[in-house]
This record gives structure tokens, sequence and C-alpha cells, in this order.
């Protein structure tokens, strides 16, 4: 069974962990709840669908010869449909299901979500699925940061060139 490795301690079954996380994503609304028996949500639409792209990058590290090259482990496009047809508030912003207010906790990870949904990097690889009109599409945002991936790869780099700092020992005492 795959598993990842988590703070060099913990150990997850990735079988489990993908199947909880691709049940969230409800099939009528298209969008992501954030547990059993709770609506769906739009800033699960990151939340949830952010542990995707990782998932799918460790197996693909693993030898998972069964992943798509072009599409992430969730229905990309129903999950665009209920960000754009119900998240949106008229006067701007994004909301977490229709009725409620719009908040820019909301907006910030609607709009990660509908970016993860619209971009699928297997391997060398850059897959886009744009829902409607073209001006839809987003910038890729990274699902650990929540950032530019080139920004990611900008700040790794200014890390890299820096000393290891020194481990001091912290008595208690």
């Amino acid at each position: 069974m795959n598993h990842l490795h988590i703070s060099g301690v913990d150990t997850v079954l990735l079988y489990f962990v993908q199947r909880w996380v691709t049940r969230r994503q409800m099939r009528f609304e298209g969008g992501f709840q954030g547990r059993c028996n709770k609506l769906v949500d739009g800033c699960y639409s990151f939340w949830q669908a952010g542990i995707l792209p990782l998932l799918h990058r460790t197996l693909h590290v693993q030898g998972d010869s069964a992943l798509s090259l072009t599409h992430w482990m969730f229905h990309q496009e129903a999950l665009q449909e209920y960000i754009l047809l119900c998240c949106q508030h008229s006067n701007g912003g994004l909301l977490d299901k229709p009725t409620k207010s719009r908040d820019f906790y909301h907006t910030c990870y609607c709009l990660s979500g509908l970016s993860l949904a619209q971009h699928c990097v297997g391997g060398n690889i850059l897959h886009e699925i744009i829902v409607g009109d073209p001006n839809n599409r987003l910038e890729p945002t990274h699902p650990v940061y929540n950032i530019g991936p080139e920004k990611v790869a900008q700040a790794l780099m200014h890390f890299l060139q820096l000393p290891v700092p020194e481990m001091k020992n912290f008595d208690s005492n």
C-alpha cells in the first residue's frame, strides 16, 4: 500500500486520504464539503482540492502509471462550474455558497481552488481546462503555498543560497 511520510514520524495511507478527499466533492453541486454531512463551501475548493495535486505528485513519484497527465483526481470542470455559477457575488467577490455574504476569505480560497481546477501539471506537461469564457483563466497557484509557482521557485532559490543555521541546544532549565 502507498504511504506518505510526514514530518519523519507519521505515516498516512494514501489510499484512504485519496478516498476520503475525493468523496468530499459533491456530485450534484460540483464543489467540496469540509466533512461528511455538511454543505458544500467555496473555500474547500482550495482546502480539499489542494490535497489532490499533492497526492497525485506523491503517487507519480512512487511510480503509479495509472495517473492521468492531464487531469487531477477530481472533477475539475464541475468545481469550476460551482465556483463560477454559485460563488460569485453580483458586486464582486466570492462567497461560500448562494445566499451567503461575500468576504475576503472566501474570495481568496475560491479563486485559489478555481486556479487549481484550471491547471494540471503532470510531469513536464501543463494542461489547462478552462470552463466558459477564456477570460475565466487564472494564473496557476501552488497547492501548498497558495502563491504562483514561479514565486515558490524564487523563494526556494533564495533560501538554498543561505548558509544552514546552527542548531542551538535550548535547555529547558
